[in-house]
């Protein structure tokens, strides 16, 4: 890892990390922004007789990566966690991605750059008919494999020919028996650009000849994804977990030094990429109140991933700890071994104060998953 860039690369992760949580699957955990303590008071009436009030509670009161039954304590209702079904077959679009993030990752020999027949390109369009734009046809970042027939002919012809990079407009008559009434028997005007496209030479180049054929390195980067996803089958599930959960009500303490934390983090980020942290949430898709969503998010991870420890007697193992850290700072084989307290104070600089509550939900993530049933 080049040192010089090590911070930038390691917050650029972890924000999009949380993004991904947030975006994708968090929104399924039902967590209150605004709980006060007269609300949560009530949840709380069912806990341990030592809990206190006034942020005094056991949960506020939590060590770093210390476990806690936080539904046992009022908290929250814990989602069924053994036997998800954990869906580990890749998706077509996901190969196809994969297959062209490959590309694009290594210099390849040049050529005419003009799509032929059979290949797998990436494209964006628009649609108009009789001169009027047709936004319902329109598509970005599509992927089609060219004579597999997913698409009606005329469209898939039509990106034949067109070059990297180029857009191409192209007349479209859609069957007479369509299952779109307002598009059966016309024709359709679309223009394409080709942004990306992988051909048997690209096979062939990527795979150093092991691969002849597009189909060969389809196969191939099905098999590499198939594998990834059973080794992280956690990831799988856990937003399915996080949908069966229910918060009722979150530690005052702890989402207030989440909070901190992702606020000094996207501090951060927008230092080293040059703007303003609003500018930063708005490229992302979201607004103002971001930080809370993704800090509320990390709370309710961090909610289950304790409850589940609790029940589970899962701790964290030194030998756990240190390579988990090593990694989520994004470190790889054959960098500089760093001790335990360096790993440790690098990642409070640059992720968060609570290392072993984040790597306590990795621990648990993986229990999770293997606790799954492959599907």
């Amino acid at each position: 890892m080049n040192k010089g860039n090590s911070k930038k690369i390691i917050i650029i992760c972890i924000v999009c990390a949380l993004l991904g949580g947030v975006l994708i699957g968090g929104v399924g955990v039902m967590i209150y922004n605004d709980l006060s303590r007269s609300e949560s008071k009530k949840n709380e009436q069912t806990a341990d007789s030592s809990q206190g009030t006034g942020g005094n509670t056991e949960a506020d009161q939590l060590e770093d990566g210390e476990v806690y039954d936080f539904e046992k304590a009022g908290f929250m209702k814990l989602g069924e966690y053994k036997g998800l079904e954990a869906q580990v077959q890749p998706e077509q679009d996901d190969i196809y991605s994969g297959m062209l993030a490959a590309a694009e990752e290594v210099k390849l020999k040049e050529d005419d750059g003009i799509v032929k027949d059979g290949e797998l390109v990436n494209i964006d369009f628009t649609a108009s008919l009789n001169g009027k734009d047709l936004e319902e046809a329109a598509g970005e970042d599509t992927y089609v494999r060219i004579g597999k027939g997913e698409y009606i002919d005329d469209f898939e012809k039509g990106i034949i020919g067109i070059k990297k990079g180029k857009k191409k407009t192209v007349d479209c008559t859609f069957p007479a028996d369509y299952d779109d009434e307002e598009l059966a028997g016309k024709t359709v005007q679309f223009t394409i650009k080709v942004n990306e496209r992988f051909s048997d030479k690209t096979a062939q180049e990527l795979s150093e000849g092991k691969y002849k054929t597009i189909d060969e390195y389809y196969e191939y980067e099905k098999q590499l994804q198939l594998k990834d996803n059973q080794e992280n089958k956690g990831d799988l599930v856990w937003d399915s977990l996080k949908e069966e959960s229910e918060i009722n009500s979150v530690s005052e303490t702890m989402l207030s030094r989440t909070t901190e934390d992702v606020t000094n983090m996207y501090k951060n980020f927008a230092e080293l990429s040059g703007t303003t942290v609003e500018e930063l949430l708005e490229s992302f898709g979201m607004g103002e109140d971001g930080i809370g969503e993704i800090a509320q998010d990390t709370v309710a991870d961090q909610m289950i991933a304790k409850t589940i420890a609790a029940r589970e007697g899962i701790t964290l193992e030194d030998t756990y700890y240190k390579q988990t850290l090593w990694e989520l700072l994004g470190y790889e084989e054959g960098d500089d071994e760093k001790t335990l307290d360096e790993l440790e104070k690098e990642y409070k600089e640059n992720q968060g104060s609570r290392p072993k509550d984040d790597v306590l939900v990795e621990r648990v993530r993986e229990y999770v998953g293997e606790q799954s049933k492959e599907m």
